[in-house]
């Protein structure tokens, strides 16, 4: 199942760690997220080393993505950050968009 980024980022967090430095094929992360491209780009901003190969198989290329390291200073708590979602979004919901919140009379 496909949810938010950041749960997203979490799910591959959560699978590159079960690892254990072993090499992940591709098809499992790409369950993770359809952009999960996208999701390892943020991780690596975000200091985790991911390292990635590919082979060529039968004359198809395979790829793999491993967890090399961690950030220094990443904390489990960070961590688990980046697996649950914020239960809120960055923008207010219509509902509470009332006329006195954006200074219309």
């Amino acid at each position: 199942m496909k949810g938010s980024r950041a749960t997203q980022r979490g799910q591959i967090l959560e699978l590159l760690t079960a690892a254990r430095g072993d090499w992940v094929p591709l098809p499992k992360v790409q369950a993770c997220a359809a952009q999960y491209n996208a999701r390892v780009f943020e991780l690596r901003r975000l200091g985790f080393r991911i390292a990635n190969k590919t082979r060529d198989v039968s004359g198809q290329r395979h790829s793999f993505f491993r967890l090399v390291s961690r950030p220094a200073t990443a904390t489990r708590l960070q961590e688990q950050d980046l697996v649950t979602p914020a239960t809120s979004g960055s923008f207010p919901e219509f509902g509470r968009l009332a006329p006195e919140s954006y200074g219309v009379d």
